[in-house]
């Protein structure tokens, strides 16, 4: 069968509503496969005989999605700029899922609209239908693989106690197909590119550092490019991570303070630099009392000291 396929003309401008097409898209596959009594399907046996079931179950779910899209505004109307340019998608989309080569998309939307009465009156959509070509379609098909994994990414990270294995799962696979379609957008797709950067834009909002994710052994996300990507924000310290936490970085417990030399007491705590202005002030002090001593003489208490238990003395009324 000979098909004229087009390149794509809308200009991925459906993708602006994309959140609501998902949904009706998954409405469609679980509940629009069951056989609908105003189609008549035989008309299928003339493009592919041995996908009869899979192409009957593919009618079914278009003329739901047609109806669902067709009601959801409450007045039976569509929105015609988006949702032709929508269902001239996956029209094109799901043929080529069962039959890539054989099957022309146009000719067979329109023996399914003169089979069914449910859509038979809407001859406005007609004019949307046409053959995308393939490669067009890939990249297309791409692009709404990848919004249906940051959908389901951004569903999975809002919830109340996320998962951290699945959530990092749908993380890489997005960053797996992101670097995909990023390669391919070139100065001759400015609407395509648009699309990835604003995926781009809205994975790198995700935030790791709120209290729901302080458990996770992961505090930041797969990046996007090859290197770390700067404006996706890391948790990894773990002071961070204990004050995101709701808990306070503790020291550990101390019995007691052993001022022996093989201790570096001025690094061991946070609090060393102040022993160690309190020590020199300190050692400033026994200098002058030791002139003093000296002067008058009288021996110092310090002169009868075992040098050998003891390499400092902190007088701790001093200090």
């Amino acid at each position: 069968m000979v098909c004229d396929p087009a390149s794509y003309k809308k200009k991925y401008a459906f993708f602006n509503f994309i959140s609501e097409y998902i949904e009706n898209d998954e409405l469609a596959e679980k509940n629009g496969d069951n056989s609908i009594p105003t189609i008549d399907y035989s008309f299928i046996n003339i493009f592919n005989e041995q996908k009869f079931d899979d192409l009957k179950k593919l009618c079914s779910k278009f003329v739901y999605l047609v109806d669902a899209l067709r009601k959801r505004n409450q007045d039976s109307t569509f929105n015609a700029d988006y949702d032709f340019d929508y269902l001239n998608y996956w029209l094109n989309a799901r043929i080529h899922e069962i039959d890539p080569d054989s099957i022309c998309k146009k000719q067979f939307f329109q023996y399914l609209r003169s089979k069914s009465s449910s859509i038979n009156s809407l001859s406005e959509l007609s004019s949307g239908i046409y053959d995308i070509k393939e490669n067009d379609l890939n990249d297309m098909n791409t692009l709404y693989k990848l919004y249906k994994i940051f959908k389901e990414l951004n569903k999975l990270m809002n919830a109340t106690n996320p998962h951290e294995g699945e959530c990092m799962s749908y993380a890489h696979q997005y960053v797996n197909m992101y670097k995909e379609l990023e390669k391919k957008c070139t100065g001759n797709k400015p609407k395509f590119c648009d699309n990835i950067n604003k995926l781009k834009q809205e994975y790198e909002k995700i935030n790791l550092c709120e209290q729901k994710f302080a458990k996770w052994s992961e505090r930041k996300l797969p990046p996007l490019t090859g290197d770390d990507n700067p404006s996706i924000k890391a948790c990894n310290d773990r002071t961070t991570s204990l004050y995101v936490n709701g808990e306070q970085p503790s020291l550990g417990k101390v019995d007691s303070v052993e001022t022996n030399s093989d201790i570096d007491v001025q690094n061991f705590t946070s609090f060393g630099p102040w022993i160690r202005s309190r020590i020199i002030k300190n050692e400033d002090i026994f200098e002058n009392l030791g002139e003093g001593m000296n002067h008058f003489s009288h021996t110092s208490e310090y002169d009868n000291l075992d040098s050998e238990n003891t390499s400092y003395n902190i007088a701790y009324n001093n200090v």
